[in-house]
């Protein structure tokens, strides 16, 4: 009862700080993964700073976090699907844990690299990371370029469905493992995907899944954050003189705070053009028509899960009215980051790997005995 009653003081004022307008900082932090590619003269030739031949001297490569990196071509989809992997280097344990990751608009698979390293380490290499590039982003590309592509969120959860059962029947199925536990983990927009593609998992993948975490996401906010955003796309540069600029500039107004983290994902947000400078990837203009379609709903379908639920908050800790009901029920576990901003994956990677470790321990044997010392990001 003693447990119960600070749940619902601290639900309680969670809601009064939700029931105050959204400071600027805020709105911003929320927005921050929208950029926007500007439609110019550019000519853009494709360049890749994900492999040993072709990376940027000073900067990390996709090699250095996962051990493979593999294209799906799903001609039902239109797309080629760019995709980064670990597996298990050994699976003598009773349970082998698999993060499944998407990340956010204007994002890319590369930015739980850092994440997924650290999650891999402190396993010691007995667990599984996979994450990939969504259309419109990264090195993922569209077949038949002549083919209208839509970014509306039903597109997301069934390109996200089918990656999911192909890595599963191609690597996951062949894992000689008494037990796989499969955590699903996406950042804002990803956050969402995840929640709603739950509902559509094979049978084998609904035996072995665990939970959902959602990074950074609230509902209200977001959609909130979305009508405002435009101002937010006029002042972010989309052309750099190169990719160190990039990095430097994403990293001095606040929206990578981690250089080891903005070193790897930076760059995957650019390709290099003829006249060496870099220009961002993803159009987020092109998403606008789409943007209602991402979070309605989100809160009370993440709530609603019929399995375990992480919510993961940086900075603010504002939650909506269906988020507050759903804590003070004790329907989700909720940990709040004051020292991130909103790509908490690459801000704080080890706090965020440490999280969810401890997510899977508790949630994978009830009796275990959680202690974090959370130390140095």
């Amino acid at each position: 009862m003693k447990n119960y009653d600070l749940r619902r003081k601290m639900a309680l004022k969670q809601l009064e700080r939700a029931k105050i307008a959204f400071a600027d900082e805020e709105e911003r932090d929320i927005v921050q993964e929208l950029p926007s590619r500007a439609r110019d003269s550019l000519e853009v030739q494709e360049t890749s700073l994900n492999g040993r031949n072709g990376r940027a001297e000073g900067f990390l490569g996709w090699e250095e976090f996962f051990e493979n990196n593999e294209r799906y071509t799903l001609s039902e989809r239109n797309f080629e699907f760019n995709t980064y992997f670990t597996l298990p280097k050994s699976c003598q344990d009773a349970s082998i844990p698999v993060f499944i990751f998407h990340h956010g608009a204007g994002s890319s698979g590369l930015t739980f690299a850092n994440l997924s390293k650290q999650l891999v380490e402190k396993l010691e290499g007995k667990c599984a990371v996979f994450s990939f590039d969504a259309r419109g982003h990264g090195r993922t590309r569209p077949i038949d370029l002549s083919k209208e592509v839509t970014y509306d969120l039903e597109a997301f959860i069934y390109d996200f469905v089918t990656l999911v059962n192909l890595f599963y029947e191609r690597h996951l199925k062949k894992l000689v493992v008494q037990k796989l536990s499969i955590i699903f983990v996406g950042h804002s927009l990803g956050a969402s995907i995840c929640t709603f593609a739950y509902a559509h998992r094979t049978a084998e993948i609904r035996e072995r899944s665990l939970g959902v975490c959602m990074l950074d996401i609230v509902e209200e906010a977001a959609i909130q954050a979305l009508q405002k955003v435009h101002s937010f796309l006029i002042s972010t540069p989309n052309v750099f003189n190169n990719y160190n600029e990039a990095v430097d500039w994403h990293v001095q107004h606040g929206l990578s705070r981690c250089r080891e983290s903005a070193q790897v994902a930076i760059p995957a947000l650019f390709t290099a053009t003829k006249t060496q400078k870099v220009v961002r990837i993803t159009n987020l203009n092109d998403f606008r028509p789409y943007w209602h379609t991402w979070f309605k709903n989100l809160s009370h379908s993440f709530v609603a899960l019929p399995t375990n639920k992480l919510l993961l908050l940086a900075g603010n800790d504002n939650l909506d009215k269906e988020l507050i009901i759903g804590q003070m029920q004790g329907k989700y576990q909720l940990v709040v980051f004051q020292d991130s901003g909103h790509f908490i994956q690459e801000d704080v990677p080890r706090k965020t790997a440490i999280t969810l470790i401890d997510f899977w321990k508790r949630n994978d044997s009830k009796s275990t005995v959680i202690k974090t010392n959370w130390g140095e990001n």
